[in-house]
């Protein structure tokens, strides 16, 4: 304690004595001053944790690991991958907006579409992708940069009505839809519960609530077998050979595959067709244009060749070398 302090504690007794009253004052104000001293102590300790925390990306106990060490390291690893990915995409923007070149969301989207078409569905596609770290949204900025680089490269492209015809006569297998065929089934664990509930349908009860109360299959037990229409190449061997050899209205005997035992009933077939010129007309259209149009890497290399770049970080300066793909 200085002497300053040891001075106003003796007048504060003093006072004490004297005026009865007073020392309830002084105690208030003394009570105040630590509550002041203590709301300032736990501020300071929160700006620090504050702190820690900004500089911080993680912590294992009381161990930082740093915004630095987080980002040298990945620098290190793939810094040049990510710094050229940047680049390259500003280049492609900068380069449609110099061509008066767009794309539209609905081009985006139907770009989206094909590849969960790819993968069996958008659920299908989002698991890949959150495989590679991905999301839709990372995959719809890919493809628009790609078909902003795609039409950059076909600006100066025209295309003939006899061009289209000639690539349609020459790549009619890739317009020919394959058979497919409409079924329900309903999967039992055994060849005895397979055989019992074909004696019920025999008797004329439904096939869909049997579905419904027998079927192990959970994708399709609740839609009453419904599995919609399949291609070849989609289901197990067994059960493909038999639902594509039924007649439509027909149900199958008992068929084995690994997954137990399958009562199958056909309820439409689409025999193969060659998908006429003028429902493919659009699709022929981009592929003529696509062989026509300049490659896109050389677009790519043009764009870049025409920049200027510059790289402030000699760590990452040979990202400019991976711009091209």
């Amino acid at each position: 304690m200085t002497t300053g302090s040891a001075v106003w504690y003796t007048k504060s007794v003093r006072v004490q004595r004297v005026e009865g009253e007073e020392p309830m004052v002084n105690r208030k104000r003394s009570l105040t001053i630590i509550i002041g001293i203590v709301v300032v102590g736990l501020l300071i300790i929160g700006a620090l944790w504050t702190y820690n925390d900004l500089k911080a990306v993680a912590r294992i106990n009381s161990t930082n690991i740093t915004w630095k060490e987080f980002n040298d390291a990945l620098k290190k690893q793939s810094g040049n991958q990510i710094l050229a990915s940047l680049l390259r995409e500003e280049l492609i923007r900068q380069g449609a907006k110099q061509h008066n070149v767009t794309v539209t969301d609905e081009d985006v989207e139907a770009e989206l579409d094909k590849l969960a078409e790819q993968f069996g569905s958008q659920a299908g596609l989002e698991k890949i992708l959150i495989s590679y770290g991905m999301n839709l949204d990372d995959l719809r900025e890919q493809v628009r940069s790609t078909l902003l680089l795609e039409a950059i490269a076909a600006k100066d492209v025209t295309v003939e009505e006899e061009e289209l015809k000639a690539y349609y006569e020459e790549n009619k297998g890739k317009y020919t839809e394959p058979e497919e065929v409409k079924a329900r089934h309903i999967l039992v664990e055994d060849e005895e519960t397979a055989k019992s509930i074909l004696e019920q349908l025999a008797r004329g009860e439904d096939f869909i609530e049997l579905a419904k109360e027998h079927s192990t299959d959970p994708g399709s037990k609740d839609k009453g077998g419904d599995l919609g229409y399949f291609k070849r190449g989609v289901m197990d061997a067994a059960f493909e050979d038999v639902a594509f050899s039924l007649a439509i209205g027909e149900t199958s005997e008992p068929v084995k595959t690994i997954f137990g035992y399958h009562i199958i009933r056909v309820e439409d077939k689409k025999p193969e067709r060659l998908v006429p010129f003028e429902e493919v007309r659009d699709d022929v259209r981009k592929q003529v244009i696509k062989q026509k149009s300049k490659p896109t890497s050389l677009v790519l290399s043009e764009l870049k060749d025409a920049a200027q770049i510059k790289i402030n970080d000699k760590e990452l300066e040979d990202a400019v070398y991976s711009i091209v793909y």
